[in-house]
């Protein structure tokens, strides 16, 4: 199995190359040159498995902070109502697995607005919330996405498709369909 998912790496980079390659052409074509970009990095996510990078590593500290102050807010704000506090995982443990803390982040953000008023006083408000959002959406992309393999498949098929239109009835459409 390792062999396999090794080949299926090696041809998502060789369809990077060969999209580099010819980006004029297939962003031509309607594709996005944000769709490379994006392949890229969630090929070295996928290459670097569970490590992240520096940048990563620093917007998981601060969202890690902004969501423990968000629970901590919470705590205090409402002690004794524990379906409350369920509603944003506030008697849990912040996860420290980025992928999990980027769901529990996501999750604080949709559901901080609604509660806006009892939260203000422990100065979160609506810049806090937008804030944390703006956190995770950096997190997100640090990451190439929740599931990177997806991320991969995802810009991959989209490739594919421009050279399609890019490259119809020419030699150059049999390079992408083989990568």
């Amino acid at each position: 199995m390792g062999r396999k998912r090794e080949r299926k790496r090696d041809q998502a980079q060789d369809l990077l190359e060969l999209a580099r390659r010819h980006e004029d052409a297939l962003v031509g074509a309607g594709l996005s040159s944000a769709v490379l970009d994006d392949l890229e990095s969630a090929l070295r996510r996928v290459h670097s498995g569970s490590h992240v990078g520096n940048a990563a590593e620093v917007l998981i500290h601060d969202v890690l902070g902004e969501v423990s102050e968000i629970q901590a807010a919470i705590r205090k704000e409402f002690p004794t109502n524990e379906a409350f506090q369920a509603v944003f995982k506030a008697n849990e443990m912040v996860p420290t697995q980025p992928g999990q803390l980027l769901a529990l982040a996501r999750l604080v953000a949709r559901e901080a607005p609604s509660y806006a008023a009892n939260l203000i006083k422990y100065a979160i408000n609506a810049a806090t919330v937008k804030h944390l959002s703006y956190l995770c959406d950096q997190l997100e992309k640090e990451l190439a996405g929740a599931d990177p393999g997806s991320a991969v498949r995802a810009a991959q098929e989209q490739i594919r498709a421009a050279a399609s239109r890019a490259f119809a009835g020419k030699p150059e459409l049999d390079a992408f369909a083989a990568s």
